[in-house]
């Protein structure tokens, strides 16, 4: 089986860049998307999905809902849930303010190197620490990488695989300029903005949003999570969100 890889927004533009085509088109030749997993969310509308991963941190986390609520803007925020225990309030106040909480897995690890059970048991154990806090829908696995027999276990436990089409990586380089460059280059409706809690990352998360956010507003672009997003697109085609 493949595997695949969604983390490649800033190596494919810094190449579109040198050979004169668009990041969009060299994404189609490197990365294969499968149906199952939601990389973007159809809409005519100027709306985007803002993904957070990596917390709750006890320093950033509140630094990054504090700039979200000054904005206007949701998320949906990938928690991993070794990180919860001592955050709880943290966590509590993800979802008191209207954010969304996703499943990013038990360990702060690349899941695809879990093996199948090993898998399946950390889904279940982190189901369980995230659901006391809302009802998590969407996983998104460590370090990006997925493959077919995790996507089966996925559904088999009612999640969907989300990644996404705006990563500046951020969780690499510490420039917040670059950072909201490129998504500002990268946007589109529809579009799954990644970026990252925790530290040093979450603390420039905070710092680029405060930045990022007005220059979406006055694009027109409004910011939400990756639920909303979704049921918006579903009233668009006429279907029950």
């Amino acid at each position: 089986m493949a595997r695949h890889v969604a983390r490649l927004g800033l190596a494919l533009a810094l190449s579109a860049l040198v050979h004169g085509c668009r990041a969009d088109d060299l994404w189609g030749l490197v990365v294969e998307p499968n149906p199952a997993v939601v990389y973007s969310i159809p809409t005519n509308q100027p709306v985007v999905a803002l993904t957070i991963d990596d917390g709750p941190h006890a320093e950033s986390t509140p630094r990054i809902l504090e700039v979200l609520h000054r904005h206007r803007a949701t998320a949906t925020f990938f928690l991993i849930a070794d990180h919860v225990f001592g955050n709880e309030g943290i966590v509590s106040a993800i979802s008191a303010s209207g954010h969304e909480i996703g499943n990013h897995g038990a360990h702060d690890a690349a899941a695809i190197d879990l093996g199948a059970e090993h898998f399946e048991h950390d889904l279940v154990q982190s189901d369980l620490i995230l659901s006391r806090f809302g009802a998590p829908r969407w996983f998104r696995p460590g370090s990006g990488w997925y493959d077919d027999w995790m996507l089966e276990i996925l559904a088999r436990h009612g999640y969907t695989a989300a990644l996404g089409t705006v990563y500046p990586m951020d969780a690499q380089l510490p420039w917040t300029n670059l950072a909201r460059r490129f998504i500002l280059w990268k946007i589109r409706p529809g579009a799954v903005i990644i970026l990252h809690d925790g530290g040093d990352r979450g603390s420039r998360t905070a710092e680029l949003l405060d930045s990022l956010l007005p220059d979406l507003e006055r694009r027109g672009f409004r910011v939400t999570g990756l639920s909303e997003l979704q049921s918006l697109s579903q009233t668009e085609e006429g279907k029950t969100p």
